[in-house]
């Protein structure tokens, strides 16, 4: 090969290198056109805790009363349990998944996409920092949402979820058997229901003990005050266990159970 070739090659080869070694170029992400009207949907409304997991729907209608491109980018946040952080539209809709933790109690989603461009400060550099146009490519309210709320009225929506045992409506406690004889022991259950006389997984109850008929008080839960969680049949269970003598005076004692949320409920067991 002659020098002129070599030297050709050569230079091709340092012109790929550093091509090569350049930095991609960062791409912006295409959100909603101010005033862009968006509506939230979470489906279901109520998820169990540790694991439910709700599909969050965002519809993004444009000022014109069309759709929003489809890729549009929509970037989403909860206080409670965690969310996909973003999800990219089609046909105007974008979707993600709530997926709830072991904490209980009611999730707030917001959802935000593009917005009003920030206003100028007067103290800002004129040079542009890499934040500065990440905030302007997404607007003014996701900078807003991460610093925790967002408080724009357009291109953003919330939804609640509620989840684990938020939504206990009924709490029917039995003792089986109700009179203790023989064991000294009764299996104490709390059943729960939300609203619609469905059985709610995951609620903590915690049981305690009422009013003694007594002179002495001899009886004891196995939870020693520790929350149980109710199973999928909506059912938390406990022990009581008495050290009154068999054959002495008859006694009553009163169990009673109480949810996280909602009203407790009690039941009377005859002992002797």
């Amino acid at each position: 090969m002659s020098k002129r070739k070599r030297l050709t090659l050569g230079v091709a080869l340092a012109g790929a290198s550093a091509i090569a070694l350049m930095p991609a170029c960062e791409s912006v992400p295409l959100t909603a056109a101010p005033g862009t009207n968006m509506t939230l949907i979470a489906n279901p409304g109520f998820v169990i805790a540790n694991g439910g997991v709700s599909v969050v729907t965002a519809i993004l209608v444009e000022p014109a009363g069309t759709f929003v491109p489809d890729g549009t980018e929509v970037f989403f946040f909860t206080n409670l349990g965690r969310v996909d952080a973003s999800g990219k539209t089609r046909n105007g809709v974008a979707r993600v998944n709530f997926v709830s933790d072991a904490r209980s109690g009611t999730a707030r989603v917001d959802a935000i996409s593009g917005g009003p461009a920030p206003a100028s400060s007067p103290t800002a550099s004129p040079r542009n920092t890499r934040s500065d146009v990440t905030a302007s490519a997404v607007g003014v309210g996701v900078a807003a949402a991460v610093g925790g709320g967002i408080a724009a009225s357009e291109n953003s929506a919330s939804v609640e979820i509620t989840i684990g045992s938020a939504l206990p409506h009924t709490v029917l406690v039995t003792a089986n058997p109700q009179r203790i004889t023989s064991p000294r022991q009764s299996t104490i259950v709390a059943t729960v229901f939300d609203r619609f006389g469905n059985p709610i997984q995951n609620v903590p109850i915690v049981f305690s003990l009422g009013p003694v008929g007594g002179d002495l008080i001899e009886e004891t839960l196995d939870s020693g005050g520790s929350p149980r969680f109710t199973d999928s049949n909506g059912q938390a269970f406990d022990t009581l266990r008495t050290r009154a003598p068999v054959g002495g005076g008859q006694k009553t004692v009163d169990v009673i159970a109480t949810p996280a949320v909602g009203t407790a409920e009690s039941v009377t067991v005859f002992i002797n």
